[in-house]
């Protein structure tokens, strides 16, 4: 718990002097506050005659009364007044403040989550679910945490202030019939220690639930091409239908659990009531106690019934909040599979690029997706990686983007390793085109800026006439300002890809690495396409994952890959003439090119 406590405090780091006007004001407005009953006993033992007095440290306020010219009663009504004006500006300054902090709260938790999703590789994206982490981001953060970790936890605070000087108070005026008011508590101590668990599970089931709603919705929306062209509708509705009605039930299992409880801390604390009355009635009618002290006594109860209700309800969402703080620190303490051990940025440049007896596997997995490759590429030469699904080709690529790091051997760039480079300069010479085009829900323009947010219009024209994109821009209404939809879906897999080109062209990269990037390509557009990259890449390294016979035939060298391993390397003729694997992957191309006309 204290694990956590400290998590949720050090997003408070950058805003101490609220913090610190937090922690002043509140007792000084609990202190204030819990006066009130004092000097309503004054004014009942006034008005009936039992020799009032004011505790001693309130004695000059009743001095200053008297310079007025006011009465004992007038004086005390006016000392009423100026505790409620002070209490209203403290209470307005606390309430700001408290709500600033919340909002700000929100921000950074979420930004900080998203900061370390950033940060984490292809094993973090594998275990956590897109919906999952949509939900760890919004209801985790907005909806649980934001406001417990500033409102919950000082109004807590605050509660436990009132109660402490209204039972201090208290024992000043009656010992015994303080005793029977606190008679609850050890009550409300067994309560909670019996439902804690109860309200963890309840919740943690709670959150599971709304996770696998946001999924279910972003697999929907993502995949409504698929559902459409199979007829699957109505079974995607059933789902839809059986998930939210698991929601709604963890929900309201949650609501049940909560508002029993909090009706418990809530109503057994009223119990006092029940013994004041009757005691402290018995008391005053004897004489023991004065007419003002049984009203005093009255007043303090009510007043504590609402901060009993904050401490009950700080100990429900403070449950609540643990299991938010577990699913957020999860993303927080996931290990990265790059670490970036230097963050200067510099220039980088190199003559050669080289692999050497490089593995890789996944630590989760019982397999080794690439082992032992070693290979080498000059500056300005064009490497064609081939072989079946599952080959170790995707791993190369990871490797050479720097997404993942070898888990034996190493990646040079002429002898240094590139594990020793900052991470942003290496990143930088590099341009990288995947297979699937992942687009951004923005204008052409700024999909292909994002490569490169400086580049100038006319490098900007000079990018779409490489990627053969001139003739579609013409089709399109608004030309380069055309909104691309989500994920790209209102262009086809030809443009998409035309348009990831351009943005990896953008960064004018040292390396290039084109990833199956030309699938959808028309055989006229690949070949100028290839004719046009050929004037631009004399310096550049362009690592090609490809099944296709041209972009084979155009590699100075051709590394096969079979089960993680290069089987053979070497020229287009090369292969063709000593290697039956490069021959049958060849042959296969040439018939599916033959066959799409």
């Amino acid at each position: 718990m204290l694990q956590k406590i400290k998590w949720m405090m050090s997003a408070y780091s950058e805003h101490k002097v609220r913090l610190l006007l937090l922690i002043i004001l509140t007792p000084i407005h609990a202190a204030v506050f819990m006066m009130d009953p004092l000097v309503l006993k004054y004014i009942f033992d006034s008005i009936s005659d039992q020799n009032p007095t004011l505790p001693r440290y309130l004695q000059f306020l009743e001095n200053w009364a008297r310079t007025l010219g006011l009465s004992q009663i007038g004086g005390a009504v006016a000392i009423l007044i100026l505790f409620a004006a002070t209490t209203l500006v403290i209470y307005i300054s606390l309430q700001g403040t408290r709500a600033w902090m919340n909002m700000r709260l929100e921000w950074i938790f979420r930004q900080r989550a998203f900061d370390a999703t950033t940060e984490l590789g292809p094993d973090f994206f594998n275990k956590f679910r897109t919906g999952d982490l949509v939900t760890r981001m919004t209801d985790d953060v907005a909806e649980k945490l934001s406001w417990f970790a500033c409102s919950g936890i000082f109004r807590f605070y605050e509660a436990v202030l009132l109660v402490a000087f209204g039972l201090f108070n208290m024992l000043t005026l009656d010992s015994k019939l303080t005793l029977y008011t606190m008679a609850p508590l050890p009550i409300l101590i067994v309560v909670y220690i019996f439902t804690s668990s109860k309200l963890d599970n309840r919740f943690d089931w709670l959150q599971s639930r709304i996770s696998l709603v946001n999924n279910t919705m972003e697999a929907a929306f993502s995949g409504m091409r698929v559902i459409k062209a199979y007829s699957r509708e109505q079974m995607w509705r059933r789902k839809f239908e059986r998930i939210i009605n698991d929601r709604r039930s963890a929900e309201i299992k949650a609501v049940r659990a909560w508002s029993a409880i909090e009706m418990l801390y809530t109503h057994i604390w009223q119990f006092g009531f029940f013994l004041v009355v009757m005691f402290g009635g018995a008391m005053a009618v004897t004489g023991t106690i004065t007419i003002g002290d049984f009203v005093a006594f009255m007043v303090y109860l009510r007043i504590m019934v609402y901060p009993m209700f904050d401490i009950g309800a700080f100990l429900v969402k403070g449950r609540q909040s643990a299991v938010s703080i577990d699913r957020l620190q999860a993303i927080d303490s996931f290990p990265p599979m790059v670490v970036n051990r230097d963050f200067n940025t510099v220039e980088i440049d190199f003559s050669q690029i080289s692999f050497a007896d490089v593995s890789f596997h996944y630590g989760n997995e019982n397999r080794t997706a690439v082992r032992d490759v070693t290979f080498e590429v000059n500056r300005g030469e064009t490497v064609a990686l081939v072989g079946r699904v599952g080959s170790g080709k995707s791993t190369i690529v990871s490797l050479l983007t720097r997404t993942i790091d070898p888990t034996a051997g190493a990646v040079r760039l002429d002898g240094r390793e590139i594990t020793t480079l900052p991470l942003e300069s290496y990143r930088d010479i590099i341009g990288y085109v995947p297979q699937e085009p992942i687009l951004f829900s923005e204008t052409l323009e700024n999909n292909i800026r994002f490569g490169n947010g400086d580049a100038s219009n006319e490098s900007l024209t000079e990018l779409i006439e490489l990627a053969q994109l001139r003739e579609q821009l013409e089709r399109f209404p608004k030309g380069l300002q055309t909104l691309i939809g989500t994920r790209g879906l209102n262009i086809s897999g030809g443009e998409k890809q035309r348009v990831a080109i351009a943005r990896a062209l953008a960064r004018q990269p040292k390396i290039l690495i084109l990833d199956d990037c030309t699938s959808a390509l028309d055989a006229r557009t690949e070949e100028d396409l290839w004719a046009a990259l050929d004037e631009v890449m004399p310096d550049m390294t362009c690592f090609v994952v490809t099944h296709r016979t041209r972009e084979m035939q155009k590699a100075d060298q051709i590394l096969l890959f079979d089960e993680g391993i290069i089987a053979d390397r070497g020229t287009h003729e090369e292969l063709l003439m000593r290697s039956e694997l490069y021959r049958e992957l060849y042959e296969r191309s040439e018939l599916e090119e033959q066959v799409k006309g």
